[in-house]
């Protein structure tokens, strides 16, 4: 049965909450944390290398997770630009793949994880697939790669104005990382809601429910365009660069409008790319580099600080 109250719940409240956001929050932050204690779905088995796929049968560990950290942006801007976390690998990862088949001991806990999420709503019954998508599912992954797992169902079998529906889903999604945060192989595990009704990414998609491609890798020789991604990078944190301005000279009006104004256009800017090139668009690449080096999160930082000054006072 549809969990009909909490569905009710949400539509009340729904003009007051935020939209989600693809921006790791402080909030999202702390369920990153949160997914390092919880480990509930991965306890043996895996690999012990990921270069040599050597087996082991203890709790699994995290692959390496080191993130690039800046103490400003002019320091940033001052480094050369690492973009060797994009390069193609030779193979898919050995993490999740062999010989082309999602491993056989990873696939069903994958679905479960699934399973168990949409029962926490009531929905399981409405599952009409589960994919695996994004760089786990190709040749770009890093050992930052989250494993990107969709669910596919009608939306308008919960309601007709979709758009909520998928808003509902997202907060959802949120509020199941913060309670399970799961591991798999050193890996977050993010699931999402995908309209069967919407027409999909153009990316690698594998079924987990018929064990078979969808959509199958890009090449693996394919060309990145580094310079291209590196001009637009520094053209990003040159803005971002502006807002930290804004609001170091106590502008704060200016830098809320400036940093939200960003955001979405970061979201828009992603998104066309993923439309128009998919995984190895320039657009998609370039949200990779900004994401990794905290910069998504340095955007929503000035969006709630300046937020909280402007409508903060003292009595």
């Amino acid at each position: 049965m549809f969990d009909d109250w909490a569905w009710k719940s949400f539509v009340r409240v729904v003009e007051e909450a935020r939209e989600p956001t693809p921006f790791k929050s402080k909030a999202q932050k702390r369920y990153k944390a949160q997914r390092r204690r919880n480990d509930i779905y991965t306890t043996t088995g895996g690999h012990k290398s990921p270069s040599t796929g050597s087996p082991f049968k203890d709790k699994l560990k995290r692959f390496g997770t080191d993130r690039l950290r800046f103490e400003s942006l002019g320091e940033l801007l001052g480094e050369e630009i690492d973009l060797s976390h994009l390069e193609l690998k030779d193979t898919l990862s050995p993490v999740l793949w062999e010989n082309g088949k999602v491993r056989e001991e990873i696939r069903p806990k994958l679905l479960q994880i699934a399973d168990d999420f949409m029962t926490s709503l009531g929905l399981q019954d409405q599952i009409q697939d589960v994919h695996l998508v994004g760089s786990m599912a190709n040749y770009n992954y890093s050992d930052m790669s989250d494993i990107d797992v969709h669910i596919m169902m009608d939306f308008s079998v919960v309601n007709e104005d979709t758009d909520l529906v998928r808003k509902y889903f997202a907060l959802a999604k949120s509020r199941w990382n913060k309670n399970y945060g799961l591991i798999l192989g050193g890996h977050d595990v993010e699931v999402y809601v995908e309209d069967v009704n919407k027409p999909a990414i153009p990316t690698a998609r594998y079924s987990l429910t018929k064990d078979e491609w969808i959509k199958k890798p890009m090449d693996k020789d394919a060309d990145i365009d580094y310079d291209n991604i590196r001009k637009k990078v520094e053209e990003k944190l040159s803005e971002i660069e502006e807002i930290e301005s804004l609001f170091n000279k106590e502008e704060y009006q200016k830098a809320h409008e400036l940093a939200m104004n960003m955001k979405n256009k970061l979201a828009n800017f992603r998104q066309s790319g993923l439309n128009k090139g998919g995984e190895l668009s320039t657009e998609n690449l370039v949200f990779k580099v900004l994401r990794r080096n905290n910069m998504l999160d340095k955007i929503n930082d000035y969006i709630e600080e300046s937020y909280k000054n402007l409508r903060s006072f003292g009595l």
